[in-house]
């Protein structure tokens, strides 16, 4: 009766189980394809070779996008999040569920960002009685909404008096501390109402605030992220990258470089790791092959223990600038400012080599670029800041998205398009990416559905 059944093989699995191996799977999704991907766009990094050059020269196909639809997030993160969910229901236990909600969150957030609309109500009907194989695509809009419903669900949930089951130790964000989860949900809330902004400047303006008074970060320490470990088989997602066979594909990119420079940034050292001794920083130009002597990801996320976050203290404090100063309130927009270019500086150099080390460099920016007021403060310094503090996270190219204006057809910072990229995009920059191949062969209908879907077509709140 059970000679086809593996028992190595098992078909379920208990929630502690689940919810790291699913954060995981998140974290590495994020910081690994997306934020490289979407950083080649930014010009943060550069692809000089292999795949990674297809990309710099904005020939992102949809095998390469399937890497993240169909390992990470898909049948991968929010599969088991659903899984979590549902067991979390069934066994009641809402501070499980509130947790898994949070991420759930966040991996649809992610994937309307570079797809615009996706697969939700339908995607994890596999297994219900009326099986669902080609689920239909929400529209991106409504998916909006539905990020905020579940995120005020997971704070009620998280909130709860009584869970049958809650996290410890297997929560690898927080360690089951539930009021951290509520202030990261609150955060994220901030996210997807600020990406609004030019859907209706002043309404995302009052919505993010709102979060963000409610009460979130207060700290970098409070940021929500996975510290991997320090050996290879678990370390971090750049630095497993960097000691594979495609680490040298990508370098840090000289529109970076070039800029920071200008600026006397101490966090580049950080940033970018020099080729050689002799050569200092040297970035790569976006779309050149084979650039000698360019720089490589610097020791703050190559290596094995560095940080994976999924939202931070920094990102609130530029969220709540941001807003603010969309509302006219000058004075409070300049304080959120100059308090998240500080917490960066020392979120980037401080944590790695102590304070004493860099306190004269550090001082001497922050006096230049985090010392604004109300006189002084506007938007472009506040979105520039945040170009270089968002360094290979992926929020930061959606900043970039929402900052291109009829006043700013380049975006903040101005970008040119890069090398050898007309064949692909006619020197256009990319705003989406394209659907799976996957998705194309196995759900057509719905996919052919949503009309064309070309690396330069914008998302919905990208107007």
């Amino acid at each position: 009766g059970d000679i086809n059944v593996n028992p190595n093989a098992p078909t379920d699995a208990p929630m502690n189980v689940l919810l790291p191996a699913a954060q995981a799977n998140l974290a590495y999704g994020i910081h690994g394809d997306i934020a490289q991907f979407t950083s080649i766009f930014l010009q943060q990094a550069s692809g000089v070779n292999n795949i990674y050059l297809t990309v710099g020269q904005y020939d992102l196909n949809g095998n390469l996008a399937g890497r993240v639809w169909d390992g990470n997030l898909y049948p991968g993160a929010m599969t088991d999040f659903n899984i979590v969910i549902r067991k979390a229901t069934q066994q009641n236990a809402p501070h499980y569920r509130g947790v898994a909600r949070v991420l759930m969150a966040n991996a649809l957030g992610q994937a309307v960002d570079l797809w615009n609309n996706v697969p939700y109500s339908d995607a994890f009907r596999g297994n219900d009685a009326e099986r669902v194989l080609q689920p239909r695509y929400d529209r991106a809009e409504a998916l909006y909404d539905t990020i905020q419903n579940v995120l005020n669900q997971a704070i009620v949930d998280l909130q709860a008096p009584n869970s049958t089951l809650s996290p410890g130790r297997d929560d690898l964000v927080y360690g089951g501390d539930r009021a951290r989860w509520v202030q990261a949900a609150r955060a994220l809330k901030a996210r997807y109402f600020n990406h609004l902004s030019k859907v209706n400047a002043e309404q995302s303006a009052r919505d993010a605030l709102a979060q963000l008074q409610a009460g979130t970060f207060t700290a970098n320490a409070q940021d929500a992220r996975i510290v991997f470990g320090n050996t290879i088989d678990a370390a971090a997602p750049w630095f497993r990258f960097s000691q594979s066979t495609f680490g040298t594909g990508i370098r840090v990119s000289s529109t970076l470089v070039q800029q920071m420079q200008q600026r006397n940034d101490p966090r580049l050292p950080f940033y970018a790791t020099p080729f050689s001794a002799a050569s200092g920083i040297v970035g790569a130009r976006p779309g050149q092959a084979d650039e000698a002597g360019t720089a490589f990801v610097g020791p703050y996320y190559n290596r094995a223990e560095a940080p994976t976050n999924f939202i931070t203290f920094v990102e609130v404090k530029f969220i709540e600038a941001e807003a603010n100063f969309r509302l006219g309130r000058l004075v409070e927009a300049a304080a959120a400012h100059n308090a998240a270019v500080a917490a960066s500086i020392a979120k980037v150099t401080v944590s790695i080599t102590g304070a004493a080390t860099n306190a004269a460099a550090n001082t001497a920016y922050i006096g230049q670029f985090g010392s604004e007021t109300a006189a002084s403060i506007t938007l472009d310094k506040i979105l520039t800041e945040k170009y270089f503090a968002m360094y290979l996270d992926p929020e930061a190219w959606t900043d970039w998205r929402r900052s291109v204006t009829a006043d700013r057809p380049n975006g903040v910072p101005a970008l040119q398009p890069a090398a050898n990229s007309q064949q692909f995009t006619g020197g256009r920059l990319p705003r989406r990416w394209p659907y799976p191949i996957s998705e194309v062969q196995q759900n057509r209908v719905n996919v052919e559905a949503q009309g064309a879907a070309s690396i330069t077509d914008r998302i919905f709140w990208d107007r």
